[in-house]
């Protein structure tokens, strides 16, 4: 006797409509795992680079130029390729020597670097260097007391007349990196999630419905990119950037390291051009 391998008419209909609720489901959840894996390596390459830049902070006087070149090269890995090089059309890719040369020069060094350190949309830097201590507000009057006996050009990174001093040549380094998710479909829906977050709690009272993914009639995304817009300048940045399919998050490090050369007192070799008070 022969068993019959057919199956009802309505089982392959049942299978096609089961996998078209299922698989779209785990495409986003394989997508989105890559996504924030990225994004987890992005912040630790960014606690990395404040690392450097401290490091190159504390020997090099505090200049802010080699502090952010120390940054980029330690993010190298995460920046994706630059849009102008003088070496022509560079792929990023950073797996030999001559390749990390190439790709640092082209966001640190000539005409170009200026071009491939901001987003083109928006005035934006991709990697702030920012030197929290000694504070912006703090610096003349540190110069001009601890650096007296140095015409206040300096101040001596190994001075412990006080409290005061001791702290200021405690270098502490801050850096924002704009990060760019690239995985297609995830980066828009994470980056919607970042920057409505503080929003989602009251979305079903606001009208929200989840399945047609709308608000108030509105797109359910621009209403969580809407509502992340006002909570600072750089938010309303990366929400112009989103219009453009640009999707950026920032990720921020600290890092502090002890003096180990004197802080200068130069706009251009010494913490005053990227020193902040908050």
């Amino acid at each position: 006797m022969k068993r019959s391998l057919s199956t009802h008419p309505g089982e392959s209909g049942q299978v096609l409509v089961e996998s078209a609720l299922v698989i779209p489901v785990m495409v986003f959840l394989i997508l989105g795992i890559l996504q924030l894996g990225t994004l987890h390596h992005a912040r630790l390459m960014t606690e990395y680079a404040a690392y450097r830049a401290a490091r190159a902070g504390i020997v090099n006087s505090g200049d802010c130029e080699i502090m952010k070149k120390a940054a980029y090269a330690a993010l190298l890995p995460t920046l994706g390729p630059p849009k102008a090089s003088a070496s022509g059309n560079l792929k990023g890719r950073v797996d030999t020597l001559i390749n990390v040369a190439k790709v640092h020069d082209a966001y640190t060094v000539g005409s170009q670097a200026a071009q491939n350190q901001r987003f083109q949309q928006v005035d934006l830097e991709r990697v702030r260097v920012e030197v929290t201590n000694p504070r912006r507000s703090q610096l003349p009057t540190l110069f001009a007391s601890y650096g007296s006996h140095m015409q206040g050009l300096e101040v001596d990174y190994d001075d412990i007349r006080n409290a005061q001093v001791i702290e200021a040549n405690l270098l502490t380094v801050r850096i924002t990196y704009f990060y760019e998710m690239r995985i297609p479909f995830a980066n828009w829906q994470l980056h919607a999630f970042y920057m409505g977050r503080e929003a989602l709690n009251g979305l079903a009272m606001r009208g929200v419905n989840f399945t047609t993914q709308k608000v108030n009639g509105g797109s359910l995304t621009d209403h969580l990119e809407d509502a992340g817009a006002g909570q600072s300048p750089d938010h309303k940045k990366i929400r112009t950037l989103a219009d453009s399919n640009v999707f950026a998050i920032p990720v921020v490090a600290t890092y502090s390291m002890r003096m180990q050369s004197n802080l200068l007192n130069s706009g251009s070799h010494g913490p005053n051009a990227c020193a902040v008070d908050g």
